[in-house]
């Protein structure tokens, strides 16, 4: 026997006044669930975002988003409240030469695999929005025509969505399960759609799960950009695989070390205090 959900199972309530008020019977349509994420699987995308308008109408609490799901190959909908996006003050503007590049720079396509620069998302959300203003303002740099594909388990999802965002910004969910971003993100993306529009694929992540697709990107003529970020007193998470694929490295500190930190804490103690041994001098 096929388990089977109803698609508004959330606005049931509000669906069974109305049919008593109104008389009529209740007509919605009954889906099957997905084995692997326990959601209502839709049959294809358009399905899904008919699904999910009717779920988010009326509300602005808030937002419903759609993804694909490459266990059961269909599609599903996830709920995520709406909250102030977390910016970062300490990098208001993006580096001067990433500025002057972004008249001649190529068109990326970028892929985050944001489990892996946090090692599983082990990151705050402050950690992360950090990292975030240095990919899109410093290294790579990510420009208003690049296209920004972000994935994440649905806990993931709910924990990071306030830190990365952006108008060009697109997230893929995947199954609170191991690998499930990774997969996700390889659901997502179609390869020679991207060759034909994009110059440069560049993948956020170290994971050995991205080597054959880096390959085929480059067997059709993309150039290929890691970008992983190194811990304190941690090694970088970086597949020898993949860095050999690849025609560009990039390593982002998701964090100070604590040496860097306590010699910085440090040479401001020593400044402070020639500055107070110098005001004594000058009232003596």
């Amino acid at each position: 026997m096929r388990t089977t959900a109803r698609i508004d199972s959330e606005l049931t309530t509000r669906h069974i006044t109305r049919a008593r008020r109104t008389g009529r019977a209740d007509r919605r349509h009954k889906l099957p669930l997905c084995p692997a994420t326990g959601l209502a699987r839709y049959r294809d995308r358009h399905q899904a975002r008919d699904g999910a308008q009717a779920l988010g109408s009326g509300t602005h609490t808030f937002e419903v988003h759609t993804f694909a799901c490459p266990d059961c190959r269909g599609f599903h909908l996830e709920k995520t409240h709406l909250r102030t996006p977390i910016t970062v003050g300490s990098i208001q503007e993006p580096a001067e030469a990433f500025t002057a590049s972004l008249t001649s720079r190529n068109r990326r396509y970028v892929l985050v695999d944001i489990e892996n620069p946090t090692r599983g998302a082990h990151a705050t959300c402050e950690e992360v929005a950090s990292f975030w203003a240095v990919l899109t303002q410093q290294a790579p740099g990510i420009a208003s025509h690049d296209h920004v594909v972000v994935g994440a388990a649905r806990n993931v999802v709910r924990k990071y969505r306030a830190a990365i965002h952006g108008t060009n910004v697109k997230w893929v969910v995947g199954p609170d399960s191991p690998n499930g971003a990774d997969r996700a993100l390889l659901a997502a993306i179609d390869l020679y759609r991207v060759a034909r529009t994009f110059d440069e694929l560049v993948i956020v992540s170290g994971d050995h799960a991205f080597v054959e697709l880096a390959r085929r990107a480059k067997a059709l003529g993309l150039s290929v950009h890691v970008v992983t970020a190194q811990h304190p007193q941690e090694r970088t998470m970086l597949s020898r695989d993949l860095a050999a694929v690849a025609d560009t490295r990039t390593l982002v500190r998701l964090r100070a070390s604590t040496l860097a930190r306590a010699t910085v804490t440090a040479a401001q103690d020593v400044a402070r205090a020639s500055r107070s041994a110098h005001v004594a001098t000058v009232a003596a």
